[in-house]
């Protein structure tokens, strides 16, 4: 009997440590998800945007940015490097080009392959609403920050930077710039009083003139800075005019923020007559510009506020 129950005993026990083995790797595997869970719920941030909610990553490394606006420069302004950008020729904005070292350049396109894009494999993609088609191919793969071009340049810089993560520093810089901005703009209306502005860009078919609002180059010029719009300046966003449109318009002072300040169109108009006829340009008060990429974003904001500050009070 002995011999008998000796082998049952040792199968019994084995039995024991493979029920006791399964139980703590049920009791593992369920902790290991538990906690994966945790840290997913822990790691993610929901941010609302123009298309509905998405859960982004806490702290995102790989951000895709597709806007014909610079919105790098509000990921910049906040300390973050974004992964791709959009790109002219392959070339960035000029006041993001140190900036912007070693990022990878996009084709600019009215229409983006998804395929393309999933390919870089981001961790944050941030789009404007020209992209809705894309938004609604990749949404639901990649998580997807939509956001609206127009208007106030401050509520896109603002869900750009909470996208990223960055939205207290991304009020701090908003903070900082109003305060630059008042005190050059104080300065300007002491030495100018009552002289006027206008904006424009001389395009290579033809001239947009910057209205009062709803523009961020307007802002600045008009709600930043404060200074004196000139009379018959569209109430919203501009107008694109002929060489000939110009004659309604007669400021003190001409901002000249063209992208492109050569060309035959343009030789055209500064040397036309109607140009000529202008009491800025008759006065020596055409400012050219050189930060000229729309002021979408507090790099060029920034540096568009100094140079007009140099311009224009010689500082």
């Amino acid at each position: 009997m002995k011999n008998f129950f000796a082998p049952l005993s040792v199968v019994f026990m084995l039995f024991l440590l493979v029920l006791t083995g399964c139980g703590k790797e049920e009791r593992a595997s369920t902790e290991a998800a538990e906690k994966k869970k945790e840290e997913k719920t822990e790691e993610t941030r929901t941010v609302e945007h123009l298309y509905g909610k998405a859960e982004v990553p806490a702290e995102p490394k790989k951000i895709v940015v597709l806007s014909h606006v610079s919105w790098e420069g509000s990921l910049v302004s906040v300390g973050v490097k974004p992964y791709a950008v959009m790109a002219y020729d392959n070339e960035f904005p000029p006041h993001l080009t140190e900036e912007l070292k070693g990022v990878k350049a996009l084709p600019y396109a009215d229409e983006i392959n998804s395929e393309e894009i999933l390919k870089l494999d981001p961790d944050l993609l941030i789009i404007s609403d020209r992209y809705k088609p894309l938004y609604d191919q990749l949404s639901e793969t990649i998580p997807t920050v939509a956001v609206e071009v127009g208007g106030d340049w401050k509520e896109d810089h603002l869900k750009v930077a909470e996208a990223a993560g960055k939205l207290e520093e991304g009020k701090k810089v908003i903070e900082d710039l109003e305060k630059e901005a008042e005190d050059i703009g104080s300065r300007v209306s002491e030495k100018m009083g009552d002289e006027t502005f206008m904006a424009v860009a001389i395009n290579k078919k033809d001239i947009r003139v910057y209205g009062r609002t709803n523009h961020a180059t307007n802002s600045l010029l008009f709600d930043d800075l404060k200074l004196k719009p000139a009379e018959n300046l569209p109430e919203d966003f501009g107008e694109n005019i002929s060489i000939e449109g110009l004659a309604k318009y007669n400021p003190d002072h001409i901002l000249n923020v063209s992208y492109f300040n050569s060309g035959e169109f343009y030789d055209s108009v500064t040397q036309g007559e109607v140009w000529k006829s202008l009491k800025a340009v008759q006065n020596d008060n055409v400012h050219t510009i050189k930060t000229t990429w729309g002021y979408w974003d507090p790099i060029e904001r920034q540096k568009g506020l100094k140079e007009i500050e140099s311009l224009l009070l010689g500082e």
